[in-house]
């Protein structure tokens, strides 16, 4: 894994580089569920939604933005990091997942506030979350994010 990140960052911008970074997207999304506590916690709050989310699907869908962002990445100064790489992996996991969970249910579970979320919103909320370690933290984060969202977009309608 970490031939493949190193062979990125010299690599990156040549065309060969797009088969490493799906193989290594693909490798980085089937591990979250082992190596990545935060998307763990994300998870278990969703399953304890009732949530009946097409959990491989999505993954599938997760791999081909993994591998985009970590040729975006490449093109960075410096080494790309294994652990932020595997939360990249984990954050496009969750919004994918997004789409197939119910934010009332969720929001509900995790005693906040159930107000009108956009499906960009709850994306952004659920991605934010995988940074958790614990449903108090999920909770915490997805809360913060839909204030953060909802006063970004009260202060466009101002505008």
């Amino acid at each position: 894994m970490g031939d493949a990140l190193r062979h990125l960052d010299v690599y990156g911008s040549e065309p060969a580089s797009v088969g490493v970074a799906e193989a290594l997207a693909r490798f980085l999304v089937a591990r979250c569920d082992s190596h990545h506590a935060g998307w763990r916690v994300v998870r278990q709050v969703v399953v304890d939604s009732a949530a009946d989310a097409p959990w491989e699907k999505c993954a599938r869908r997760a791999v081909p933005l993994v591998a985009e962002d970590l040729l975006s990445l490449s093109g960075e100064r410096g080494r790309t990091q294994l652990a932020r790489a595997q939360h990249i992996a984990a954050q496009r996991r969750a919004e994918q997942i997004a789409d197939h969970v119910d934010p009332a249910a969720v929001l509900s579970d995790l005693g906040l506030e159930q107000s009108l979320v956009t499906p960009e919103r709850w994306q952004s909320a659920l991605s934010s979350a995988v940074g958790a370690r614990s449903r108090q933290q999920v909770a915490r984060a997805v809360d913060r994010s839909l204030r953060r969202d909802s006063g970004d977009a009260a202060n466009r309608s101002v505008d």
